[in-house]
């Protein structure tokens, strides 16, 4: 009567994969399957709490993306206005190619928010130092500007990597729904 019940299967309540019966936890999820009520409750708030920490992240992110998007208009913007006022036409080229730069990091944020991010921080702060070093004066020319999108992007760095956790402790738990892989 024992080797019926250990060749029995258990299914997760969590995330429904078979289990030996007898097993504390599942196997797949680590849900207690063998548990408490209290430790199924303290299961299930742990995986909410990781879900509402991934929709915190993903705002950050979401606001890091539209700065992404803000520094491809004003480069847009402005290579234009260098370009055609200024008959400055290799700047007008420069801006308009660093538009599309970052409009493919914008998309490629969505997938890959923590990359896409450092790569535009990575860029923005490169073209600033080169800025300087050619024409020292724009240093404090836009500074308030330039400080704003540095703090916005570094935050988006910040929330894209905590993001990355969240996300992969979730799928460890079994608990993220396949749209938001």
């Amino acid at each position: 009567m024992t080797e019926a019940y250990s060749t029995s299967l258990v299914d997760c309540e969590h995330c429904y994969a078979s289990n030996e019966y007898g097993r504390k936890f599942c196997s797949q999820c680590s849900f207690p399957i063998g548990g408490t009520e209290e430790e199924k409750t303290s299961f299930r708030l742990v995986v909410s709490s990781r879900k509402r920490f991934l929709d915190d992240a993903k705002d950050k992110i979401k606001s890091a993306k539209t700065v992404i998007y803000i520094l491809a208009g004003l480069f847009f913007v402005f290579g234009l206005v260098i370009g055609f006022v200024m008959d400055d036409f290799a700047t007008m080229v420069a801006n308009l190619s660093l538009t599309v730069i970052y409009l493919v990091l914008a998309a490629w944020c969505t997938r890959n928010p923590f990359g896409a991010i450092l790569t535009a921080f990575i860029l923005y702060v490169t073209l600033q130092v080169v800025n300087v070093l050619i024409d020292p004066a724009t240093l404090i020319q836009g500074f308030v500007i330039k400080f704003f999108v540095i703090v916005a992007l570094v935050k988006g760095i910040r929330s894209a990597h905590e993001a990355q956790g969240y996300l992969r402790e979730l799928q460890n738990l079994k608990a993220v729904p396949v749209d938001n892989e």
